[in-house]
């Protein structure tokens, strides 16, 4: 069994849905997930702004509006599938109240429907088998209660599942990743996950092969994108590998499993400071989604270094009391790395590789 996620960027027109439908075709992909169209205008960053304009006046019509209803029609129409009732449904739901999850979610669920449509695959609405906790997570025992209510060959769409009340909720940004990782899981399935990269790089020129979860959820933590972190650890639980493709070429990509790396690779991405005050508010900061708390003691009074991805300026600069917040570069590092490879001071000696942090760069202003 395989489920394969396609992401906004293999959805950006009508030409790569059509490629989209070639390589399931071709593949014999039994389960799809799918994100809502990419390109340079998102599909979900327009309904965010149509319900935006709707909490401002009350009504969503004209521009925004009609930009959303414009790509699905230039999508739709050359592939022989008709979405007016969708998009009427949609605008008068937004018109309704129907709330921000249920609007913005409305990406997905359509794309799905002009997906299935193409391929004569059956549509599965994500609330019938993405089961949600109370508090918005992934709730794997649940999905895997529901997961009969996917009959294959389907597609479903990605970024959103159903609460235990009933309501529609969204995952995090990224998050149809999550969807079709916890697919994959609950059917002890191989997950692909087809994009517009040939692999997980290693960070100095080439694509790496085959690569461990452990390293995996490592790498994607600290700067590798291609792989939502979240994602990682669902399949991990689970023992279902995943294999990352690029869909505009014929590249064997990254097959993540059990199998360490044979090399060394790395990947940075800039996170935070916070200064003496920081050590009083760490269950603040933790609370707010920091993963892989660290505390560095030889920069000064326990500093934390705080992931800046979950986070606002404004809302760092809450946390921090108005403290002064210097920006690092951290970088992570698996495999044999070469003695030659001294970013500046290593914080952390794991299982799977290394974390170091570059010397404070110029102090971040929050205003």
């Amino acid at each position: 069994m395989v489920v394969a996620k396609f992401g906004g960027s293999s959805l950006a027109g009508a030409r790569e849905y059509k490629r989209v439908a070639d390589i399931v075709r071709k593949n014999k992909i039994p389960i799809v997930v799918v994100s809502a169209p990419g390109g340079k205008v998102k599909i979900t960053d327009l309904l965010i702004a149509a319900v935006s304009r709707w909490r401002r006046s009350g009504k969503v019509d004209g521009e925004i509006f009609d930009a959303i209803s414009d790509r699905f029609i230039a999508i739709a129409r050359p592939l022989g599938v008709r979405v007016d009732t969708y998009l009427a449904d949609i605008k008068a739901a937004i018109n309704a109240g129907c709330g921000y999850d249920y609007a913005v979610s409305r990406g997905e669920y359509l794309s799905a429907r002009i997906l299935a449509e193409v391929m004569g695959y059956s549509f599965v609405d994500a609330k019938e088998c993405i089961k949600l906790t109370a508090s918005g997570a992934i709730d794997m025992r649940s999905i895997r209660a529901h997961i009969g209510a996917v009959k294959a060959p389907c597609v479903i769409p990605g970024f959103y599942g159903k609460l235990p009340g009933g309501a529609i909720k969204l995952l995090p940004r990224g998050g149809s990743d999550l969807s079709g990782a916890a697919v994959a899981a609950a059917l002890n399935a191989q997950y692909q996950k087809w994009t517009d990269v040939d692999g997980i790089f290693d960070g100095h020129g080439g694509v790496m092969q085959n690569i461990s979860y452990d390293e995996a959820e490592l790498l994607c933590y600290f700067g590798a994108t291609v792989v939502h972190y979240e994602a990682m650890k669902l399949l991990k639980n689970a023992g279902a590998s995943l294999t990352v493709k690029n869909t505009f070429s014929d590249s064997c990509g990254t097959v993540i499993s059990k199998k360490r790396h044979d090399g060394w690779a790395f990947s940075s991405k800039n996170m935070y400071l916070g200064g003496n005050e920081a050590a009083n508010h760490e269950a603040e900061i933790l609370g707010g989604g920091l993963k892989i708390p660290l505390r560095i003691e030889a920069l000064g009074n326990k500093k934390i270094l705080i992931d800046g991805c979950g986070f606002s300026p404004l809302a760092l600069k809450r946390i921090l009391c108005y403290d002064g917040i210097d920006e690092v570069t951290v970088t992570a590092a698996i495999g044999n790395i070469p003695s030659d490879f001294m970013p500046q001071n290593r914080l952390v000696a794991l299982d799977s590789g290394s974390i170091f942090y570059n010397r404070v760069r110029d102090k971040l202003t929050l205003t």
